[in-house]
């Protein structure tokens, strides 16, 4: 397991999510034990599925084409990509459910979810499992950094568990503060994330500007090399 993915999952995990509204307005219901559970299983699964067919993919393709071409052109695109995305960030765009000075914490994915997380249904919680964990560009970097390492398949399966683990970092920890603890879950994890939450912009800024910036390095790197 390189360093790099762990750092992504961290990222992906820690910061500002729809995930972290979505578990909010969950751990807000009157039995969250349930639903938070079937998010979690639906949520997992699925990222994994996705991510193992991409790494195959990723793995299958630089074969096809030889040597870590694939893997370059994918840093530099994907360093580029996130450098744009920075750049959204800093001129205003959001993909966040969550914005300053507001307090509806779970607010946006109810809207998105029909209004059903107030009373999740396990339909309805493994829906928003899998809605509020779509890939995106920080997994497709992941992705591309485990598949450049030519993984057989049960490493590439133990590595892109280990970064899903991370990314459902939240909504895990969520879990077990609801088994041990039931009615200290939503407190804790409300002034666990209460920071970032404040400042889900700065820390989407930087991040992406960073892991952009060390992309684009090291695919510039690669192609002079």
């Amino acid at each position: 397991m390189s360093p790099e993915v762990l750092v992504l999952g961290l990222f992906s995990g820690l910061r500002p999510s729809t995930s972290l509204a979505a578990v909010l307005a969950i751990l807000k219901t009157a039995r969250p034990r349930g639903p938070l559970l079937v998010f979690c299983i639906a949520g997992f699964a699925s990222v994994w599925l996705i991510g193992m067919l991409v790494v195959r993919v990723f793995h299958g393709v630089s074969t096809a084409i030889g040597g870590s071409a694939l893997t370059t052109a994918l840093d530099l695109a994907l360093g580029v990509a996130a450098l744009v995305a920075a750049v959204a960030v800093h001129r205003g765009w959001s993909p966040q459910v969550h914005r300053r000075g507001s307090n509806k914490s779970g607010a946006g994915v109810t809207a998105r979810l029909g209004g059903g997380l107030r009373e999740p249904s396990a339909r309805l919680a493994a829906g928003a499992g899998i809605a509020t964990h779509i890939p995106g560009l920080i997994y497709l970097v992941a992705l591309n950094s485990i598949a450049s390492s030519k993984p057989d398949i049960p490493k590439a399966a133990a590595q892109v568990a280990v970064y899903d683990a991370l990314w459902f970092l939240v909504p895990f920890a969520s879990l077990v503060l609801v088994i041990l603890r039931p009615g200290a879950a939503l407190t804790y994890l409300d002034a666990a994330t209460a920071w970032l939450r404040r400042h889900d912009q700065a820390v989407l800024f930087w991040g992406l500007l960073l892991i952009g910036a060390y992309l684009a390095v090291k695919g510039t790197v690669k192609l002079l090399t």
